[in-house]
């Protein structure tokens, strides 16, 4: 739902969108979070291992920052051994992005 400020609708209600996009846009919203992402820009798959020593963290709580991205949509894994391996969820994000579009497009037009 708009809300409409001024001549503007620019507002609108968190409760009514879709529940996807608020999960892939509350993920994005942390720091270490948007630094795990932005490894994947070279386009090569990591380990929960070579994530957290990237970043920063330690393996647990990359661990959970993995679980969360894997959870919203934004991150896929694939198990080969005791390895666990990211990579971006291409499709989903270009889904999700494309859904964040339209709204904004309504919202500021």
């Amino acid at each position: 739902m708009l809300q409409y400020i001024g001549k503007h609708r620019c507002v609108m209600d968190t409760l009514n969108l879709p529940t996807d996009l608020l999960s892939f846009l509350k993920s994005l919203a942390s720091e270490s979070r948007l630094n795990i992402v932005l490894l994947f820009l070279d386009g090569q798959e990591r380990t929960v291992n070579q994530i957290a020593e990237s970043v920063g963290l330690g393996q647990p709580a990359t661990s959970e920052h993995l679980a969360l991205l894997k959870q919203a949509g934004v991150l896929v894994s694939r198990k080969e051994g005791k390895e666990v391996y990211y990579q971006p969820d291409q499709s989903k994000i270009l889904q999700t992005l494309e859904t964040l579009n339209r709204l904004l497009r309504s919202c500021c037009s």
